[in-house]
């Protein structure tokens, strides 16, 4: 059995937990079938992007990639020129303010808080993606993001999420949601940072 939690949590600025909150996530989007979908058939399908626009997933390359972001990294060859480079804040873990219902048709978050430092921004740090761990009947790994208050203000986060690559026929890279959480009201306060956790498992 396939699951996966959601831990929010609230630290201050020399990293003590202040509020932590952990969830079942129960959100994998269309989008995350998709994927599954044309990697099983090894077909190219139209998938969704964040914009809302159809994209022509190409089968040879469709990918989860969630950290690392744009272009192939130690992959070189004819294609690398034309990819375009997908901006980190674009991939990975993402938070919003939105707070409409999940379906299973979102293509986005409802409101995505943009990165950078003025009112409303938080600074998104890399994406992290740790070892899977294996203890039986259950294996897991972690997919982790740091988010940094240092807008002047508070922000009050009311959703989460995971951004995934997609490279269509083109050989032009964009972003697809492949999951979306409500998290509740979770108010950071300027010069606060936020910990978002997915943890996805199988169980045995």
């Amino acid at each position: 059995m396939l699951t996966t939690k959601l831990i929010v949590e609230r630290l201050d600025k020399e990293g003590r937990l202040l509020e932590r909150r952990e969830q079942q996530s129960r959100s994998f989007l269309i989008q995350f079938m998709q994927f599954l979908q044309a990697r099983h058939d090894y077909i190219t399908l139209n998938i969704l992007d964040i914009t809302n626009t159809i994209r022509a997933a190409f089968v040879t390359r469709i990918n989860l990639q969630i950290a690392s972001p744009g272009g192939w990294g130690a992959v070189k060859g004819a294609v690398e020129a034309s990819v375009y480079s997908i901006e980190g804040e674009q991939i990975g873990i993402v938070v919003g303010t939105g707070v409409g219902a999940v379906a299973p048709t979102n293509y986005a978050l409802g409101a995505k808080i943009a990165h950078g430092n003025g009112a409303g921004q938080l600074e998104y740090g890399g994406n992290e993606i740790l070892p899977i761990v294996i203890a039986a009947p259950s294996a897991s790994f972690i997919i982790r993001r740091y988010f940094t208050n240092n807008s002047g203000g508070a922000i009050t986060v009311q959703e989460a999420g995971i951004y995934a690559k997609i490279t269509i026929t083109t050989n032009y890279a964009y972003a697809a949601c492949i999951a979306r959480d409500l998290t509740g009201a979770v108010a950071v306060a300027n010069t606060e940072i936020l910990r978002v956790t997915y943890v996805p498992q199988i169980t045995v």
